[in-house]
């Protein structure tokens, strides 16, 4: 029996949470419309029942200890659960068979995002379907939690495989791109022909950036100018202009190239490859549905008939669509 079996309360976890984002007792007051005072009688309690510090007061706010660490880490897996109890309770009680929630990096959130979802939607209609679109970071943040059941991303070779199930759907090169009426899609651009040009690229300080700044240092040629963005409705409006070159998953450039949206410019990042893949967590029972949208996804992607030539392999693309 645990010290604190029966007396920790759905409400301490969501106070031990609002501090550690927080890092001050005012601000998480105010989120959980509370006073500092009764949030600090209940901090006080926690404690008790815990029997140690979870934070310690420094110049920068409220920190975690060791022990307040593993706290939230516990308390994000137990109110994720309850969220996903209370979604899945809610659709049975609709005469559903329960619910599946999917989480999606940006720049899959058009194809195949939509069309997996719309198949899967088609053959499982009594399944509810919630879907999330964000960071890769922030995906594997909400699967830990438990607010996702799975995410479709880029399995990156960093991943922890013991801890991470990653089925891989393609393995596809980033791809730069421009609209129909860019000066580049008229010929055969080089790389340095797009240096003159701003580039939409991942955000600073990513992995993807890092490589792209060494392998230009490396042949000899500048950075230019970039705007880190992973949204795709910020990157079409932006490459209207008729200026701005666009990064983008080899895949997603190949299908947005076959409906006339971009023109995919023959140049080699020198990249290194991540598949796109369906993600969940090994420690948790991979369900039906969970399996169903993966097959979905997979489908989609196989059914576009995408390929990608031998200059992929050196981060350049020759798509077909």
């Amino acid at each position: 029996m645990t010290p604190f079996h029966g007396k920790l309360k759905i409400r301490h976890l969501e106070i031990v949470l609002a501090i550690a984002d927080s890092g001050n007792l005012s601000k998480a007051a105010k989120q959980l419309h509370s006073t500092q005072s009764a949030l600090s009688r209940a901090l006080t309690e926690i404690e008790e029942l815990l029997g140690g510090r979870l934070y310690e007061r420094t110049g920068k706010g409220m920190m975690c200890t060791p022990l307040g660490e593993a706290m939230c880490r516990h308390s994000r897996v137990l109110l994720g659960d309850l969220r996903k109890a209370e979604v899945d309770l809610a659709a049975v009680g609709r005469g559903e068979q329960g619910s599946l929630v999917v989480g999606c990096f940006s720049l899959f959130s058009g194809w195949p995002l939509t069309e997996a979802a719309r198949l899967f939607r088609e053959r499982h209609p009594d399944i509810a379907l919630t879907i999330t679109i964000g960071t890769h970071e922030d995906l594997i943040t909400d699967l830990d939690s438990g607010a996702l059941d799975i995410f479709v991303s880029r399995a990156r070779p960093t991943m922890n495989r013991d801890i991470y199930r990653a089925d891989p759907i393609i393995s596809d090169p980033v791809a730069l791109t421009c609209a129909t009426h860019h000066p580049l899609a008229q010929g055969r651009a080089t790389l340095a022909d797009c240096i003159a040009y701003p580039w939409i690229t991942a955000m600073p300080g990513s992995r993807i950036q890092r490589e792209l700044e060494t392998n230009l240092a490396q042949a000899g040629l500048p950075l230019p100018a970039t705007l880190g963005a992973l949204s795709l409705e910020f990157g079409r409006e932006l490459i209207r202009d008729g200026r701005h070159l666009w990064m983008l998953p080899g895949c997603v450039a190949a299908v947005m190239q076959a409906r006339g949206e971009v023109c995919v410019l023959p140049v080699a990042l020198g990249l290194l490859p991540a598949p796109m893949a369906a993600i969940w967590r090994k420690d948790r029972h991979s369900t039906r549905s969970m399996r169903a949208f993966a097959d979905a996804l997979a489908g989609v992607v196989a059914g576009a008939n995408l390929s990608f030539g031998e200059e992929a392999a050196g981060g350049g693309l020759a798509l077909s669509a």
